[in-house]
């Protein structure tokens, strides 16, 4: 008789550009928690996707996707805490197709989501793109080509104001899960105790655990210098080459301490136009505003 494989009993499943990468490297710390090394597996939106991806650079993402279920088994192999999770951002957006992915897996995990302004959520992906050299097009342009990349099967980073339509998806996992947790990513830097104790609590485990919220992982902007950013991004295969030694002369609270201030220093941020910002605010308006009676939260300065 084989033994039953440790999985998932919870999920961040996004959204992207929402602090999930952030939230999920935090959770490491708590002594009860075991977060996937992978950050972001895809392993149950692999089911759904339909692949090749398409887009510049997107061979580099779809190799990131756990596709096979014996592989996504071997990342929680050694998990022994008591909530056991993983953080795959694109989760929430494939919500029809992949609940029931979720449920054939995992049965009922509890669920937690991390929400962002639209606007912000959408410009940030876009700067996202344009830091890994992804985007050659000005914001506008971009948007413009959004339904033609949809429609061609680029990547969902590309799909900047489908993804930031939260509504229908969290409607979807409130109906469909038992245990939900809704944060907004503002909440998660203006009082991150206070969200920390919420998730903790959630989740079941001790709820003193204090956390270091120093670091941002993953921020948007446009490099500055180049090739210094390429050296920073985790794929590099220098980086990669190098990680062991690394590893062995820092410790790696302060490794990241470094990278984040190298990313903060060489990322330039930009500002979205006002016009662009209209633009966008008048097209999220009726699902903020519909988000805002589902959650029975004020969210009405998204739309300011």
């Amino acid at each position: 008789m084989t033994d039953t494989p440790v999985l998932p009993n919870f999920l961040i499943i996004g959204a992207t550009k929402c602090g999930t990468t952030s939230l999920s490297e935090y959770l490491k710390q708590h002594p009860d928690i075991f977060i996937s090394e992978a950050k972001e597996p895809r392993f149950l939106t692999s089911q759904v996707v339909k692949f090749p991806l398409r887009g510049i650079k997107s061979h580099e993402v779809e190799a990131w996707y756990i596709k096979n279920y014996d592989d996504y088994v071997d990342l929680f192999k050694n998990a022994t805490q008591k909530a056991i999770g993983e953080a795959s951002a694109d989760t929430i957006y494939y919500y029809n197709d992949v609940i029931p992915v979720i449920k054939k897996y995992l049965g009922s995990p509890k669920i937690v989501i991390v929400l962002r302004d639209p606007v912000k959520r959408t410009f940030s992906a876009y700067q996202h793109l344009v830091r890994d050299e992804r985007e050659p097009l000005p914001f506008e342009k971009a948007l413009n080509e959004e339904k033609n990349r949809i429609a061609d099967g680029w990547d969902p980073l590309y799909h900047y104001t489908e993804c930031s339509l939260f509504h229908d998806s969290v409607k979807a996992y409130l109906d469909n899960f038992d245990d939900v947790l809704v944060l907004l990513n503002e909440d998660l830097y203006k009082n991150p105790d206070k969200v920390f104790k919420q998730i903790f609590d959630f989740l079941e485990v001790d709820s003193t655990v204090q956390i270091d919220t120093e670091v941002q992982y993953n921020m948007s902007g446009v490099p500055k210098v180049k090739i210094l950013n390429r050296l920073l991004s985790r794929e590099n295969s220098l980086k990669t080459f190098f990680r062991p030694l690394i590893r062995a002369v820092l410790p790696e609270n302060a490794r990241r301490k470094i990278v984040y201030n190298l990313s903060k220093r060489n990322l330039q941020k930009q500002s979205i136009d006002d016009q662009s910002k209209q633009r966008l605010v008048q097209y999220f308006k009726e699902d903020v505003d519909k988000l805002s009676t589902l959650l029975n939260k004020d969210l009405s300065h998204w739309l300011k």
